[in-house]
């Protein structure tokens, strides 16, 4: 009895030992011989699939696919396609939008399924060059009950964004060179751009809003961890991706100050147009919005303006508010306010003759300037008239203005006849302290096209600082004119303060007996600007 006993246990240890290598042998897939698939689904299927060779990035969506290449009973046996969706129904169709070429090395289609007025849905799915499974992820859903394309993938190379446009979420995707797809861990919010083909970076950057950094010490970039990855300057121009719903406390120099936070590109010129400036995790920081000068509102009073120049540089326009208070006023209102008012005087009769200007300083050096006559484009009319005035003591004030350039002068001194400086805008109005200069220049053709210079005095040298263009012919509504024969422009009420007449031409080639006033008070903030000039 015992001899039965110790045979049956023994079975039973040899059939558990066996029963345990069975389960941790990996199941091995037995090669498949598709070629005879493969021929006929090459040949005559694949030609009527949009095809993508992803040179640059591309928008796998449902509105944009061609859903008629439906796959037979046999494609979908290869494919397994019923496995791939896990549905056995018989009313559901399969088929396919793109086939896409992301690698030699394996397949990738994009293969749909279709239940008739109900849904459909897509899922990028890859397979060996034997057409044997490899994976899958889903990639676009189109709700057929609403009309709504809820979900669609962003590819870029090997990194793939499937954004739900509802939460306005992505999942990202990388795409292994074995054709498997790697689910990564960081979260992406994002403002989804039309993946147009992007030609510049400025065409490109259309897309976000464009601010300028109002922190005389900088702007700090952290990440979204609150590490410091970088630093913006004053006035640079930053791409805002987003904004932070939820405004932050932040103590400022003791002063508490709330604040949105804005989503940028640190660095703009690592966008590479070949990958039409995709925008890396590692090129998206975050700063305090407050720190940027409020954006430029077109809010039809006399704040509207064009454009703006600063030291040289092209900014994209801010509030004006944050620079000056502006308003339009009566001049009559101001006489009695009126501090000071140079004397100009054009003496232009006493030293030209002949169309040549003659200047003859104290020392006996001789200055001369002849008036050109038109040749071409390139070397237009000069006509040269000379003024003194008492801002500019002992001075010349030679001017000259040609078609297509803002008018010219030149600071020729009286004691010695040498050039003492030059400069490019209308005529130079200078301030009380001597500090600063005002003029202004209309285009010649297109007078209701105008620029207001606010320029800075160093060392007795015009230095250029700070452009304002306006435009009159789209946006003069708010602007009351008046026939005035004043021939003054500027007007100084303090060395910080000053009005304007600037003419009322509102057309290209026209002309007007109109005029209008604004006021402007500098407000310290402009005065940084002109720092470090």
């Amino acid at each position: 009895m015992k001899v039965i006993y110790y045979i049956l246990l023994f079975v039973l240890v040899l059939g558990c030992k066996k029963t345990d290598k069975q389960m941790v042998t990996p199941a091995v897939k037995k090669a498949v011989d598709n070629s005879v698939f493969i021929d006929r689904f090459e040949d005559e299927f694949l030609g009527s699939v949009g095809y993508v060779d992803l040179k640059k990035p591309h928008l796998i969506t449902s509105r944009l696919f061609n859903t008629f290449s439906i796959l037979s009973e046999e494609d979908n046996k290869v494919l397994e396609t019923q496995k791939l969706f896990n549905t056995q129904d018989t009313i559901t169709k399969f088929g396919m939008a793109l086939n896409l070429n992301f690698s030699k090395a394996f397949k990738a289609f994009v293969i749909y399924k279709f239940i008739e007025d109900q849904v459909m849905d897509y899922k990028l799915v890859t397979y060996t060059n034997n057409y044997q499974f490899i994976d899958a992820i889903d990639v676009s859903y189109y709700n057929l009950t609403h009309k709504i394309n809820q979900t669609e993938t962003y590819v870029y190379n090997n990194k793939l964004f499937v954004h739900d446009k509802q939460l306005n979420k992505a999942i990202h995707y990388y795409l292994n060179p074995n054709g498997t797809f790697e689910k990564q861990s960081d979260s992406i919010k994002f403002n989804y751009l039309p993946l147009i083909d992007y030609q510049t970076l400025d065409y490109f950057k259309v897309n976000f809003d464009q601010r300028i950094v109002k922190s005389k010490n900088g702007l700090i970039i952290r990440d979204s961890l609150g590490n410091k990855v970088g630093e913006f300057e004053y006035l640079k121009t930053v791409s805002v991706i987003d904004y932070t719903d939820n405004k932050t406390k932040i103590i400022d120099n003791g002063q508490v100050v709330y604040s949105r936070k804005a989503k940028v590109i640190i660095n703009p010129k690592a966008l590479k147009k070949d990958q039409n400036f995709y925008i890396d995790n590692a090129n998206i920081g975050y700063v305090p919005e407050a720190y940027f000068f409020k954006p430029y509102s077109d809010d039809g009073n006399h704040y509207n303006y064009d454009g703006l120049i600063v030291k040289g540089e092209n900014l994209q326009p801010i509030a004006l508010s944050e620079l000056f208070d502006v308003k339009q006023v009566d001049i009559n209102e101001y006489k009695n306010r009126i501090l000071y008012q140079p004397n100009s005087i054009d003496v232009t009769k006493l030293y030209k003759k002949d169309n040549v200007l003659t200047l003859l300083a104290k020392n006996g050096k001789k200055v001369m300037y002849k008036d050109t006559t038109y040749n071409s484009e390139f070397s237009p009319t000069k006509t040269y008239n000379v003024f003194k005035n008492s801002g500019f003591k002992d001075v010349f004030l030679v001017h000259y203005h040609m078609v297509f350039d803002y008018q010219r002068f030149d600071f020729i001194s009286q004691e010695t006849g040498e050039l003492l400086d030059q400069y490019a805008g209308g005529y130079p109005h200078v301030s009380p302290k001597k500090d600063i200069v005002v003029s202004i220049d209309y285009d010649t053709e297109c007078p209701s096209q105008r620029t207001l210079f606010i320029d800075k005095i160093v060392d007795g040298k015009i230095i250029k600082a700070f452009e304002l263009y306006y435009n009159l012919e789209e946006n003069y509504d708010h602007i009351t004119f008046k026939k005035i024969s004043d021939d003054m422009e500027v007007y100084w009420l303090s060395n910080k303060e000053f009005i304007v007449k600037f003419w009322g031409a509102s057309e290209c080639y026209s002309d007007s007996e109109n005029y209008f006033y604004y006021k402007y008070k500098i407000k310290q903030q402009f005065l940084e600007l002109l720092e470090g000039i």
